[in-house]
């Protein structure tokens, strides 16, 4: 290829992994794997809003911003150790297919593989002059406690493979490079998986960033919150679009509640994440918990409840309350937050 010239990159993002494990039979479930599956089964991970955006969205936006021109998203794929071992559901295989094949067509010189499980800070633009440096066919990133299932793949590779790309791709893994990647992970394995990475987006710990307006130090809203201004908010805490927070709460201790939600008069959240479209009641202290509808899960404890008392905990509609003045977000100098 001649110097300066711009070479396409598309990516394939999968959202789910396979129910087999890598014999190609059913998998059982990790204690961990199951809680997840059990607590978060109304909304698929991979666009459960984190802070305001889904890890589905953020990923789009990176591949974006690092040169990729098309990323084609599927339900469900094989992993990497699945191709290299070649042990494929025929579904999740042929639908894999598909999508490599759509994007040899368009003449993809470039190809990441990813799967949209884990979070990580990993930049795609140093993974791929990485790869472009090490003229490699396949890069495999790595991070210290294994493989992240992302991979970059020269897509010329492929134009000879008459469909077969898993046994193709599968036949160069064991060639690959290794990018070492020695980052922020977080694996997303379990409930408190989640909560932890909120936690860690609103302390600075990663480069995830909350999607809204800092109106104070550590407060973050998103478009059209409403806080009353009897209200007590101690930062670092994130408030989401459409959220409306009631005379006499008080929000403290990391807490997230995103987009649409509305917490009642009355009630404390503290060291919580509040996930959206979620009503909270009348003075209820809600407290180291993940609240989805009409479930909460205490992060201490490992528990689960089922509330059907809806006026403690239900879902909500979008809502759609009249501003007044509280357009993105709060009046400072009535509003309470704790430095």
């Amino acid at each position: 290829m001649a110097e300066g010239e711009q070479v396409q990159i598309g990516a394939i993002l999968t959202l789910a992994a396979s129910n087999s494990n890598e014999s190609g039979t059913h998998e059982s479930l990790n204690d961990g794997a199951r809680k997840r599956r059990q607590f978060l089964s109304n909304v698929p991970n991979p666009k459960l809003d984190l802070l305001g955006k889904s890890l589905l969205d953020r990923t789009a936006d990176k591949l974006r911003q690092s040169g990729v021109k098309t990323t084609t998203v599927i339900a469900e794929g094989p992993t990497l150790t699945q191709l290299a071992r070649s042990f494929v559901s025929s579904d999740a295989g042929a639908t894999w297919d598909r999508a490599v094949a759509e994007s040899v067509r368009e003449g993809v010189q470039t190809l990441i593989l990813l799967r949209a499980g884990a979070y990580t800070d990993l930049d795609f633009e140093e993974v791929l002059r990485f790869h472009g440096e090490q003229s490699a066919t396949l890069t495999q990133v790595y991070a210290p406690d294994g493989s992240l299932d992302i991979a970059v793949v020269d897509a010329r590779s492929l134009r000879n493979a008459d469909g077969a790309y898993r046994k193709t791709l599968g036949a160069l893994i064991p060639k690959q490079e290794r990018f070492l990647y020695d980052g922020y992970v977080n694996r997303l394995r379990k409930p408190q998986d989640f909560r932890r990475l909120t936690e860690d987006a609103l302390c600075g710990k990663c480069r995830l960033r909350p999607a809204g307006s800092e109106v104070g130090d550590g407060v973050w809203l998103g478009a059209g919150a409403q806080i009353d201004e009897s209200c007590v908010i101690e930062g670092p805490v994130y408030i989401g679009a459409g959220t409306r927070i009631g005379a006499g709460c008080t929000i403290i201790g990391g807490s997230a509640i995103e987009r649409d939600c509305e917490i009642d008069f009355g009630t404390t959240v503290e060291q919580s994440w509040i996930l959206q479209q979620t009503y909270i009641g009348l003075s209820l202290t809600v407290r180291h918990s993940i609240v989805s509808n009409q479930k909460m899960f205490h992060l201490d404890r490992k528990a689960e409840i089922a509330i059907t008392d809806s006026s403690l905990i239900r879902a909500t509609k979008s809502l759609a309350f009249t501003q007044q003045g509280h357009q993105g977000g709060i009046v400072k100098n009535k509003l309470q937050i704790a430095s």
